[in-house]
């Protein structure tokens, strides 16, 4: 993630808010890797934006918005669609038939 040139800004002093920057890119934006209590692993994300001040706010709400996601029992690492599909076809397969009687189940 950092290389000599680049700029890294610890937000809020313990390492769960990183702000930085890559010099080597064209037109530099801010980024942010949010770790969050509780939780694996980390999330990054671009701010979309060069100016520091607003980057600063923007992580730190994105910190806020994750911290409550977790907190309330959600998680950083989203789903694959493979197992979003899984967990669909192993609820279909419970349903049973459609409303006008037919099946699921594809006849080839």
């Amino acid at each position: 993630m950092a290389n000599e040139g680049d700029v890294r800004i610890d937000l809020r002093g313990d390492g769960r808010v990183i702000l930085y920057k890559r010099d080597n890119l064209k037109d530099p934006v801010w980024q942010v890797r949010v770790r969050v209590p509780n939780s694996t692993g980390y999330k990054r994300i671009t701010t979309k934006t060069s100016d520091q001040r607003e980057a600063e706010r923007f992580a730190l709400n994105y910190y806020e918005e994750l911290y409550i996601h977790v907190k309330t029992g959600g998680s950083i690492k989203s789903k694959t669609f493979k197992q979003v599909f899984a967990e669909w076809e192993k609820y279909v397969a419970t349903m049973g038939h459609t409303r006008k009687g037919g099946s699921w189940e594809v006849d080839l």
